[in-house]
């Protein structure tokens, strides 16, 4: 029997990052207004509560990390290697010189996790609106790895010094105290305002969610969210407030809200829907199909959904054990 509602959750926020993407990359301004980051957000307070969840009931590191890799990577690696084949074959000149063209050093890369090292195909989607990334979305899987990395870090040797409470506390107002810091060298010294989007300072919303391992919220309720949902809005910049309130709305959807059972026929396509959704949205683009929005808009769905199937069922169900 279903107990909570990750599953769903999960796949209506991919969904939301999808159409909000869709809106700002063909400028839908309905669409461009979605709470995108609000949404990855709340992927991180989910993946917080899950793994550190994951990795306390069976301390084994090297069980840990063939787990972690084997849900994040087989797909990640496929989206990688089919965006550099579609490159080449829109490329209108030699493999040879399409790999010494940056193809090669995209493909690298982005398998090592380096996205920002190359975000881009040579030719590929250079006349699109938006040609500076193959996709847009692969700076979190960067930083979803990196938390995967510090959990047996965190609860592995630091948790000898601190209880895991204290220690997850003490880690999110770090995070927040980054997210300032880096913020001062970003506004007054020039740096590069992506350097907030790093695990220093997003670290908060993994220790949000991984402070429901070691804390009772049963007292909260439904009605809750009718005050924490405004507050969402009112507080959006003070950035520990916000942190705690997004893990709230988290636990009420995931935990008080009556469970919504995903089909089996579906899965947990979330993963799929967030990872190809970009570069079909750029792909749909490039050939014209957002001509017409609603042919565009159809056409991407349809893909992106029949993809992110496709993904479950044939490669991340049969090597992946859910957390639970």
């Amino acid at each position: 029997m279903i107990k909570n509602n990750f599953d769903i959750l999960r796949i209506l926020l991919a969904t939301i990052v999808f159409y909000m993407h869709m809106g700002a990359l063909v400028g839908i301004d309905t669409l461009s207004k979605l709470p995108g980051t609000f949404a990855v957000q709340c992927f991180f307070v989910v993946s917080g509560y899950l793994i550190v969840k994951s990795y306390l009931r069976n301390m084994d590191v090297k069980n840990y990390i063939k787990s972690r890799f084997f849900r994040i990577y087989p797909l990640y690696f496929i989206v990688i290697t089919l965006s550099f084949i579609i490159g080449y074959i829109n490329y209108s000149q030699s493999f040879g010189n399409y790999i010494d063209d940056g193809a090669l050093k995209y493909l690298i890369s982005n398998y090592f996790l380096a996205n920002f090292l190359a975000p881009s195909l040579p030719e590929l989607f250079t006349n699109n609106p938006y040609s500076i990334a193959v996709n847009g979305v692969l700076w979190t899987i960067k930083v979803e790895v990196m938390f995967y990395i510090s959990v047996p870090i965190i609860y592995g040797f630091f948790s000898k010094y601190l209880s895991n409470k204290s220690l997850t506390i003490t880690l999110a107002i770090i995070s927040v105290c980054c997210h300032y810091a880096i913020g001062y060298l970003i506004e007054y010294h020039g740096f590069n305002h992506s350097l907030n989007n790093q695990l220093p300072s997003m670290m908060i919303f993994f220790m949000v969610g991984a402070l429901f391992n070691f804390v009772d919220l049963s007292f909260f309720k439904v009605k809750h969210l009718t005050l924490v949902i405004p507050l969402l809005f009112l507080f959006e910049h003070f950035y520990l407030l916000n942190g705690i309130l997004i893990g709230i709305f988290v636990y009420i959807v995931v935990n008080v809200i009556k469970p919504i059972k995903v089909s089996e026929k579906v899965g947990d396509i979330s993963y799929g829907i967030y990872i190809w959704h970009f570069p079909v949205i750029q792909i749909s683009i490039m050939y014209g199909l957002f001509e017409n929005i609603y042919i565009g808009f159809v056409a991407s769905s349809v893909v992106v959904m029949f993809m992110a199937l496709c993904s479950w069922h044939f490669i991340e169900s049969k090597l992946i054990h859910k957390p639970k």
